[in-house]
């Protein structure tokens, strides 16, 4: 199933990636970015970091990152259709 192009870019504006992480990692603001535990791998010292600025995540870490779509893709263990309707439902986008 294919998405336009607009609907993706409205489904990425109603879902800041720092909202959606935030329901599955507590973050802390350090400058522009924000920081937390990374959910993919056991650390004890953060190194996940959400650019709200550029709307990704990556974890120095284990190298996990993308965009929020790819993020619910893999918190969730998702498919991409699957992700995205999640998100679509979360903020009511048809």
């Amino acid at each position: 199933m294919a998405f336009p192009p607009a609907f993706l870019d409205e489904l990425n504006a109603r879902n800041p990636i720092e909202d959606v992480v935030g329901q599955y990692v507590q973050l802390t603001r350090r400058g522009s970015n924000l920081f937390g535990l990374c959910p993919f791998h056991s650390e004890k010292t953060g190194s996940f970091s959400v650019s709200p600025d550029k709307q990704i995540y990556y974890c120095f870490g284990c190298k996990a990152g993308g965009s929020v779509i790819q993020f619910v893709m893999d918190i969730e263990h998702l498919e991409f259709v699957d992700a995205v309707k999640r998100l679509a439902e979360q903020v009511h986008l048809e």
